[in-house]
């Protein structure tokens, strides 16, 4: 796994946060890497998701298409993210325990997508 240029940022002391960063870690070749003072997560070169750690979790990014994203902002919890939305990214607030099974399978899938691996049908 490539190591991070940028200086590691703690996650919030949470256990969401740590559940969100063992499932991410614990994808074939993913690793984190920090870029811009989040925590983010990669696989190779590319991300596939990002925890937004300002003091507390403030929510994760992660890629979804362009079709599911059009059906994903539909919920409450889930909206286009800034700056990378029209490329199908989607930011998840997690509120409860619903929101965090959901995004989980989001991360799952985000990873799928970004790695190259089509969708089983």
């Amino acid at each position: 796994m490539p190591e991070s240029r940028f200086p590691p940022v703690e996650l919030p002391d949470s256990p969401v946060a740590r559940d969100l960063q063992r499932l991410c870690l614990s994808l074939e070749g993913a690793w984190e890497d920090y870029p811009w003072g989040d925590v983010v997560y990669k696989v190779g070169s590319k991300m596939f998701a990002a925890l937004g750690v300002t003091g507390a979790l403030t929510g994760l990014t992660v890629k979804a298409t362009l079709e599911d994203q059009d059906a994903l902002v539909q919920l409450p919890h889930i909206e286009k993210a800034r700056y990378v939305g029209k490329h199908g990214w989607i930011t998840v607030t997690i509120a409860d325990a619903a929101t965090l099974e959901h995004a989980r399978d989001l991360i799952e899938e985000s990873y799928r997508l970004v790695r190259g691996a089509r969708r089983r049908v």
